[in-house]
């Protein structure tokens, strides 16, 4: 028997005082955090004196701020003389070091590239020894292609000074040149360089050969009117040479070339012939271009792509005439092949289980220099820099730690007030805490979590749902797994790998979880987008949305779970016509479409579907409306710029009227007083950016000051009981404050405006213990709207509309025992009185 004992009745919440209000504000409890996740290395180049140069997406290394190109010294430390003469860089993704000591660097495109203070609009810069920035080469405006894109994707220096720069363009600085160009020693185009009419498409890389000549491979057919399929050889001044010919097919494209001392060439990325018409990752050929048959490509290579790296080396030739090969399989990134093309076991290479490395660098040592984004490479952790022993075993003598900003995309609060956060981060506060930590209320890392230490993620988490035993649910990658209130992994929870990432977690008060995310299949089970799991991680069956035809989830956005179970979708679904259109629908219990609610479209300002139109955020009021947020211009018709308010039976709610954002909402909180916050990468000339609040109207709450505007976009977003805000997402500082990933603001009117204190005493509710249900009785003389019974998360568990003053009543025998909280929402304030289930 079940039985309710009233524990504390009136109001549990005061009014708010008459006095103005103050401008949000950085609680001090959580500012200043310290927030990295790993960074990215592309490439690595040594120097004759052992120092190295490396690229990549990074903002420091060991702890000091150095910004995407470093260079260290013989033992392994940081350059510091050279790195303060780099100073900011912009985004960099080769170095190709001259035989005087210079580097050029190459940016991949014709956008601006600024190192050292000195910016270059073409994207080649050149460096002095020293790391200093050098004034006299000049490459102009660099590769352009008519209206389009155009693209710089490899260069050589050449020992006289001039450098060849190859790419997708059809001029360089203004002069005509087809997908490669000579520059001389001061960045101007050398005009004896006799290409003629160049490559008819992206030329990828460059490499020297003997006599003087180059390789260049890509994604072209021919060059200067010779047919050369992928693969062509050029005469020192440019001229095709008709010597060489290897034979590929059309459809080849090589995106690294590494020629061997004996002069023969190993060529990467889809290579097709006669005797491999659907193409290989590997081939050798001789140097006239002829197939090696002595040369065997292993099965691992034998597929299209299998071996490529578009930041560097994916080849290296040993002393010893073996060859180290960057592979595209995460079960076998790396292997060293004998001068057959056999593959050699003694080398064993693990890898890491999630990531390819970017490109390999063979050192004077004969070690491996390997950069990337590795998570858990051979069970080194979080490290983007590694270097390889002779026999493929992790060399822990040089391990860099390279990071990025970190970032927060979801986070829960327990009971206790602690914070339960997921993202992509290594470390807080100079604490390991990996993709998932546990934050104590003064933002402190909890050390009684074990997570942070033993059970990590490797992948970033995307969602986290908790329940109400304290439990987490866990998305991370194409993982769902869910982790006990000490931080270990629970091993009741036996989830599928899902196929593709999930992007949304909802627990169910019965303990089955909601997932939401592009996959179409769950263990066995054909699904659309969308699955519910068992209390065990198993497939429940009993919830079955269409997976075809009218209805179906085709492109999943996000979703909200009503208190009476039932379930609402945001997404792209096919209509009956087999076209598509994004738009809410609500599902029954067992999954199928609720034909009551009205599903109308979400499109473009226009009227048009458009696949960039989707929902990143769906929010319930307590009245049952839904907010959305996401990607949108219009709702059946009506102007709505990317947030709308629908009415509980589907169709838009025209009382809402929000002012104009341009960019994406990524996630809503409703406050208790029914405002609106809103967060996001959005603009607008009404809303501070990236994070607002609206009024329960739509539009603009001028109480919420542009002041306090993260630096980048809000992903999540909460508000705790005391009505302070915790942000959460991919920025720095907030109103200039430093701040990372998370932040939490004290925030003026988030509080509900209590009813008064005779409508709270008119407020009836029994019987008192109740068995089966419990009846609530209005005030007569209010203006009573909704009803809503919230579990100890704070979460709706049961939810009514009210019209006038007639009882209404809750079922109540199908909840779990515990403290709940009533919420009677009158027009003139709200009544709460907590509750204990027995």
């Amino acid at each position: 028997m079940k039985s309710f004992l009233l524990v504390a009745s009136g109001l549990a919440l005061v009014a708010l005082s008459g006095a103005p209000a103050t401008a949000q504000t950085l609680s001090p409890s959580l500012a200043g955090l310290q927030v990295y996740a790993p960074g990215t290395a592309y490439s690595v180049t040594e120097q004759p004196d052992g120092k190295r140069v490396v690229v990549g997406s990074f903002s420091r290394i060991n702890g000091t701020a150095v910004p995407r190109l470093a260079r260290f010294n013989a033992d392994g430390s940081l350059d510091a003389a050279f790195n303060q003469n780099i100073g900011a860089a912009a985004a960099v993704y080769r170095a190709k070091l001259q035989s005087n000591g210079q580097y050029l660097l190459v940016a991949f495109s014709n956008s601006p590239l600024t190192v050292g203070g000195l910016t270059r609009a073409g994207g080649l810069l050149r460096l002095n020894a020293n790391g200093t920035a050098d004034a006299s080469f000049d490459p102009g405006t660099g590769p352009s292609y008519g209206t389009g894109a155009a693209y710089l994707d490899d260069a050589l220096p050449l020992a006289n000074g001039q450098t060849l720069a190859v790419g997708y363009f059809e001029q360089f600085n203004g002069t005509t040149a087809h997908g490669i160009v000579r520059l001389n020693a001061n960045g101007s185009v050398d005009p004896t360089f006799n290409q003629g009419s160049g490559a008819d498409g992206e030329v990828w890389t460059i490499a020297p050969a003997p006599g003087g000549k180059f390789l260049i491979g890509g994604d072209f057919d021919s060059y200067n009117g010779y047919v050369c399929n992928g693969v062509a050889r050029l005469n020192a001044d440019g001229s095709f040479d008709t010597s060489f010919n290897a034979g590929l097919q059309f459809d080849s494209q090589i995106y690294n070339i590494k020629v061997q001392p004996n002069g023969s060439i190993l060529l990467a990325g889809v290579v097709t012939s006669a005797a491999s018409p659907t193409g290989v990752g590997l081939q050798r050929v001789l140097p006239s271009g002829v197939r090696d048959n002595t040369f065997t490509v292993p099965s691992l290579l034998s597929e299209p792509y299998g071996a490529y790296s578009y930041y560097g080396e994916a080849m290296e030739v040993q002393a010893d005439g073996k060859i180290l090969v960057k592979t595209n399989s995460l079960a076998t990134p790396l292997v060293r092949l004998n001068t057959n093309g056999s593959i050699d076991a003694s080398y064993q290479a693990i890898g890491d289980p999630n990531y390819l490395p970017y490109s390999i660098t063979l050192l004077s040592s004969g070690k491996l220099a390997v950069p990337g984004f590795f998570t858990n490479f051979s069970g080194t952790l979080d490290r983007s820099l590694l270097q390889l022993n002779t026999d493929g075993s992790v060399d822990a003598s040089w391990q860099p730690v390279t990071q990025v900003n970190g970032n927060v995309s979801a986070v829960a609060r327990q009971a206790d007030g602690k914070l339960l956060i997921g993202g992509s981060f290594m470390d807080i506060n100079g604490q390991s805490a990996r993709r998932l930590a546990r934050l104590n209320t003064d933002g402190t890392l909890d050390g009684q979590f074990v997570f942070n230490t033993t059970s990590a993620l490797d992948v970033a988490v995307t969602d986290l749902a908790l329940q109400p035993d304290g439990r987490v649910v866990v998305a991370s990658g194409r993982q769902l797994r869910r982790y006990l209130t000490n931080g270990s992994p629970d091993n009741s929870f036996a989830a599928s790998l899902f196929p593709s990432a999930p992007t949304r977690v909802l627990v169910q008060p019965d303990g089955r979880v909601l997932v939401g995310g592009p996959f179409t299949q769950y263990g066995n089970a054909p699904v659309s987008n969308l699955v519910r799991l068992l209390n065990n991680g198993t497939y429940d069956g009993t919830f079955a949305p269409v997976t075809s035809g009218n209805n179906s989830l085709s492109a999943f956005g996000s979703m909200a779970l009503q208190a009476d179970g039932k379930l609402l979708v945001g997404g792209s679904f096919r209509n009956a016509s087999g076209s598509s259109a994004t738009r809410v629908v609500r599902l029954n219990f067992n999954g199928s479409v609720d034909a009551s609610f009205t599903s109308v479209p979400f499109t473009t300002a226009s009227g048009t579907y458009s696949p960039s139109n989707r929902f990143f955020a769906l929010t319930l009021q307590p009245d049952g409306k839904l907010v959305a947020g996401g990607v949108f211009g219009a709702v059946n018709g009506s102007v709505r710029a990317n947030l709308a308010r629908l009415n509980a039976d589907g169709t838009l709610d025209a009382g809402f009227t929000p002012p104009a954002l341009t960019g994406t909402i990524y996630t809503l909180a409703v406050q208790p007083n029914n405002r609106v916050l809103v967060g996001g990468s959005f603009t607008s000339s009404s809303l501070p950016t990236n994070l607002a609040r609206v009024l329960a109207n739509g539009t603009a709450d001028a109480t919420f000051a542009a002041t306090a505007v993260p630096n980048g976009s809000v992903r999540s977003l909460l508000i705790e009981p005391s009505g302070a805000v915790l942000a959460g997402g991919f920025f720095t500082t907030i109103g200039g404050q430093a701040d990372m990933a998370l932040a939490r603001l004290i925030v003026p009117n988030v509080l509900h405006v209590a009813a008064p204190q005779a409508v709270a005493d008119r407020t009836q509710a029994w019987p008192v213990p109740a068995q089966q249900q419990l009846t609530v009785v209005p005030d007569a003389s209010a203006h009573a709207q909704a009803l809503e019974l919230l579990d100890a998360l704070g979460r709706p568990v049961l939810r009514r509309t009210l019209s006038g003053a007639a009882p209404a009543t809750l079922a109540v025998e199908a909840l779990p025992a515990g403290i709940y909280l009533l919420r009677v929402v009158y027009a003139e304030g709200i009544v709460t009185r907590r509750i204990q289930v027995q």
